[in-house]
C-alpha cells in the first residue's frame, strides 16, 4: 500500500544538529525520525518556526543540507516534530544504504 510519498523515505535515527540561519547561536543536537532526498522529519526539544532557513549537520559536519522549516508540531511540552524541505545537500546525509 502506497503512503502517498513520492520518494522512498528512510526511518533511519541519524544523530543531527540543525543551526538556525537566522539567529546564528540558536542550535538544537537532535534526532531524524526519517529523511527522503527532498525532506526529513526531525525530533527537537524546542519549537522552530514555519518558513525559517535552517541547516541540518552530522556530528562530523561533513554531512549538511540546508531547508526550510516546512512545519512544527508540538508532541509534547519539550518535544517537537519538525518537517523539513531540503534546498542543498550532501547526498549521504539523506540516504545511507
Amino acid at each position: 500500500m502506497s503512503n502517498g510519498r513520492k520518494r522512498a523515505r528512510s526511518s533511519e535515527r541519524l544523530r543531527v544538529k540543525i543551526f538556525s540561519v537566522e539567529e546564528p547561536f540558536v542550535s538544537e543536537p537532535c534526532l531524524t525520525q526519517d529523511i527522503s532526498s527532498l525532506g526529513a522529519r526531525l525530533l527537537t526539544e524546542r519549537s522552530w518556526t514555519p518558513n525559517s532557513r535552517v541547516l541540518v549537520k552530522s556530528p562530523s559536519g561533513n554531512l549538511w543540507a540546508r531547508a526550510r522549516v516546512v512545519y512544527c508540531q508540538r508532541l509534547s511540552p519539550k518535544a517537537f516534530a519538525v518537517g523539513l524541505e531540503f534546498f542543498a545537500r550532501t547526498g549521504e546525509l539523506v540516504m545511507r544504504g
